[in-house]
């Protein structure tokens, strides 16, 4: 496990330094979002249609390729030319955060420190009992703060993170295009359709390339079952929105109103706080 961790922030840091020097002239593609936003699968469409490299899990590259993060709009991070910035309901991402550090699935028990991590610092007795968790998880990820060693390149939390890049936004929005997650998986061809032509100033976008990488990355070709059919042992769980209606109570949703309801309002998921009330 050590040789694994030591790899990995060996990888972090030199992914770090890139997106800080060499991506902003050499044509490179940033991918910013809150872990659990479905930046994978927004990569994997990206780097299909424009056959861009994605390294994942790796050591970076130096030359043309995507970079897909989760940093904050730091350092020189901002000055990079294409940035996509992939936002998802942060009450969604709550409940994904919760199966992906307390539930053991096929990706986490390669790399198990984090899962081992968050369970310790949260202490259920009964990890499987996501509601009856939620309000506690809830407080737990807008107020925990780990140290470097644990988390190099920690993000905050779901608010503070889009805090900030809502904030860069409305500095210059020029080089940072906002895709919802939401939108990808109601129309994922014209969702990327317009981003290409309006972003990537890419005047004819080949339709019948799009498609078919739209249905290579579908989450039905890569999970093999329909969107909603739950597998808690994969990273591809659900694929669905809205989900958190399944695990949010009046406490759970007055919490996340305290922490986040002014991100929700500001993203446009909701419109004031009438959400409150089931």
């Amino acid at each position: 496990m050590l040789i694994t961790t030591l790899k990995s922030k060996i990888e972090q840091a030199t992914r770090l330094l890139y997106i800080n020097t060499i991506t902003a002239s050499n044509g490179s593609v940033l991918i910013v979002e809150y872990p659990k936003s479905g930046g994978t699968w927004l990569g994997q469409l990206i780097s299909n249609y424009l056959d861009l490299p994605f390294p994942r899990n790796r050591m970076p590259i130096a030359r043309k390729s995507l970079f897909h993060s989760h940093y904050l709009p730091k350092w020189r991070i901002p000055n990079n030319p294409r940035i996509v910035y992939l936002v998802r309901d942060g009450r969604d991402v709550m409940v994904s955060l919760y199966f992906h550090q307390l539930i053991w699935n096929e990706k986490n028990k390669l790399n198990p420190k984090d899962v081992i991590y968050h369970r310790k610092q949260t202490g259920f007795k009964d990890f499987e009992d996501v509601k009856g968790n939620m309000l506690d998880f809830i407080h737990y990820t807008f107020t925990e703060q780990p140290s470097k060693l644990q988390h190099f390149t920690y993000m905050g939390n779901w608010a503070t993170y889009n805090r900030s890049w809502i904030a860069q936004r409305e500095q210059s929005d020029e080089n940072i295009y906002l895709v919802r997650y939401e939108d990808l998986l109601l129309d994922a061809f014209g969702t990327m359709k317009d981003m290409f032509e309006g972003f990537f100033d890419i005047e004819a976008v080949d339709e019948e390339k799009l498609r078919q990488t739209v249905q290579k990355f579908s989450f039905e070709n890569q999970a093999k079952r329909k969107k909603g059919q739950e597998d808690k042992n994969s990273f591809l769980r659900k694929g669905i929105s809205g989900d958190w209606k399944n695990y949010f109570g009046p406490a759970e949703r007055e919490a996340y109103n305290h922490y986040a309801g002014d991100v929700l309002q500001a993203l446009g998921y909701e419109q004031d706080e009438s959400w409150l009330r089931p």
